[in-house]
């Protein structure tokens, strides 16, 4: 099972209201480039309190630190934390994500 099947969505029950976890919110990306208009959508959901867990696997050297450095900086202004899932596979997320707990144990099941 990778990384990216983790998340997959459970079909709601009629008679049954399910509470949203944080982890259920997870926002899964498998960078593909560097544009600015790409990235600032996915720091806009990372600003709404939705983790990122993005894959620099498919880009090069100069475009995965670039990438870095942007989300390094909002990371930095929020507050928020960076934490190594695994190697060129990283989670950005706002500090409120842990309030329920549920990232700590999401965490615990796919960090290296």
């Amino acid at each position: 099972m990778g990384l990216f099947s983790v998340g997959k969505k459970k079909k709601p029950n009629d008679f049954i209201e399910e509470k949203k976890t944080m982890s259920d919110q997870i926002v899964f990306e498998q960078l593909k480039n560097d544009d600015d208009h790409y990235l600032t959508g996915l720091a806009d959901q990372m600003l709404n309190g939705h983790p990122l867990i993005l894959s620099f696997e498919e880009l090069d050297i100069d475009q995965a630190n670039k990438v870095i450095a942007f989300f390094s900086g909002i990371i930095y202004a929020v507050k928020g934390e960076i934490v190594l899932v695994k190697d060129k596979v990283f989670m950005f997320a706002i500090n409120n994500v842990y309030e329920d707990g549920s990232m700590e144990e999401f965490l615990k099941d796919i960090v290296e």
